[in-house]
């Protein structure tokens, strides 16, 4: 399930670069299946990830830091879909795409370091 999750944690950042890109440059939005392709990698992700904060928990292992990346998660998909969508301004797609970038560094490094004392 790890490597399911990483894997869907790829496509999902590589999507939000993809569509950052249309949406800055291009002032362009997504295709329809690209948008659709985003919504199914997240709920694989999430369902994933859910798995395996299930398992952590039986565990009895430290899991602040997941709840930490969940909140970030949330963050990053609420300014993605601020940022994505057709009416958004240029500056609220500016700011929605810089929040959830800096959202989904953050998660990327939570991942990485999985801090034991993080509160």
């Amino acid at each position: 399930m790890k490597h399911v999750h990483m894997l869907m944690a790829v496509v999902v950042i590589l999507l939000f670069l993809y569509q950052s890109y249309l949406a800055v440059s291009a002032n362009k939005r997504a295709p329809k299946a690209v948008k659709i392709g985003t919504h199914i990698v997240y709920a694989v992700l999430i369902l994933s990830g859910g798995w395996m904060l299930m398992q952590l928990l039986n565990a009895g292992a430290p899991v602040q830091w997941v709840m930490a990346k969940i909140v970030l998660l949330v963050a990053a998909i609420s300014a993605s879909i601020k940022a994505f969508n057709p009416q958004a301004t240029a500056a609220q797609t500016k700011a929605g795409v810089f929040i959830a970038g800096v959202a989904y560094i953050g998660i990327v490094t939570l991942a990485f370091i999985k801090p034991d004392n993080f509160f």
